[in-house]
């Protein structure tokens, strides 16, 4: 038997996007599938409700003061995993300074490296400072997916030896075709027509969604686009300017964060979901339209191709007219838009939370 000492920080974060809902079913998945190793889980602030539910015995939740609002992760976790060191810890995306036992690391993407131009610089810095750190104190790193395992072994090839890739999930439990009913009571809670293009995700640069709302003006714009989620560290401004031009203000809907319910229920009332990114390390939002039947247009990355297969259509992110170009073939052809749909639900039955969970446990255990 293992002792299994696990964050919470990121898990415990009221308004999640995509490396929190990772922390967050990660967890959730250990306490389902783990009843043999011993896992105390450290958080700062007050836990959420959720987590706390169905504890077995052999999980410890450990609260561990921190009067300032930085650095909890490395510095306070740090001391205690120096104090009272556990035989493995896992974290994902940042590593505590100090700590003695095996570590292992979930690496999400490597986008400030690879695009750097689009990250405030502060955030850059602190990205390349924190996964320095995870390369040069972890003894396993996780890669969500092939392409992003060739981004760390590219930038850091000294960790070649110990990536292994696993992939994502998504919440089977909320992501479902739904009923008539529910579908017009989200678009009446937003004031949506029956049929209207939805993203949702940060909005910041390096999710292209300028280059979104561009193409999206060259269309027909019969259908209008709807933009969900919270603003991002660089580049809002820009977007929320464009998206409340004279030319757009009547077309495009700015929704801000949206909690899982609604978030669901929008996913699920949409005629299209589309993902625009400059780059990702996985794509969690595409398989969740997915399992909700809803056709996805997405950018032509090689991680999304990775992904998605041929269960998507694919555009080019930096070119505006292909992006109008295949929004406008999309609506025009409800043929398309079928297979689309049937492929979809199809395809994203290969990818669960649970799948992802016992491999991560195999990995650390290994």
């Amino acid at each position: 038997m293992f002792t299994i000492g696990l964050e919470a920080s990121r898990a415990n974060k009221v308004k999640k996007t995509g490396t929190e809902w990772y922390a967050w079913h990660m967890l959730q998945q250990f306490k389902k599938i783990d009843r043999n190793n011993k896992f105390i889980i450290y958080y700062n602030n007050l836990l959420a409700d959720d987590l706390q539910e169905q504890v077995p015995a052999n999980f410890l939740l450990k609260r561990l003061e921190w009067p300032f609002g930085k650095f909890w992760t490395h510095l306070r976790l740090g001391w205690e995993l120096l104090v009272h060191p556990v035989d493995k810890f896992f974290a994902s995306n940042t590593v505590p300074l100090f700590s003695r036992g095996e570590i292992i690391a979930t690496v999400h993407d490597l986008g400030f490296l690879k695009n750097p131009e689009l990250y405030h610089p502060l955030e850059r810095l602190y990205q390349k400072l924190s996964h320095w750190l995870i390369v040069s104190k972890a003894d396993k790193i996780i890669a969500p997916s092939k392409e992003t395992k060739k981004d760390i072994i590219r930038f850091y090839p000294r960790a070649e030896a110990k990536v292994q890739v696993i992939y994502h999930g998504w919440d089977q439990d909320y992501f479902q075709p739904i009923e008539d009913i529910d579908k017009e009571m989200i678009r009446d809670k937003y004031n949506l027509p029956e049929k209207f293009i939805l993203y949702i995700g940060r909005l910041e640069t390096k999710k292209n969604i300028l280059n979104l709302l561009k193409a999206y003006k060259k269309t027909s714009r019969q259908w209008p686009l709807v933009l969900a989620g919270r603003p991002g560290n660089f580049g809002y401004q820009e977007i929320e300017k464009l998206a409340t031009s004279e030319d757009l203000k009547e077309h495009v809907f700015i929704l801000g964060y949206v909690n899982q319910k609604n978030y669901s229920l929008l996913m699920g009332a949409t005629s299209m979901f589309i993902f625009p990114s400059k780059f990702e390390g996985f794509g969690i939002p595409i398989l969740e339209a997915m399992g909700s039947g809803v056709p996805v247009l997405c950018s032509d990355l090689p991680v999304l191709r990775e992904i998605a297969q041929d269960a998507a259509l694919f555009f080019n992110p930096d070119d505006i007219d292909d992006i109008k170009t295949k929004i406008n073939d999309f609506i025009a052809d409800e043929d398309l838009q079928k297979q689309l749909s049937g492929k979809g639900k199809k395809h994203c039955q290969k990818f669960s939370w649970e799948a992802t969970a016992r491999q991560t446990i195999d990995y650390i255990l290994k």
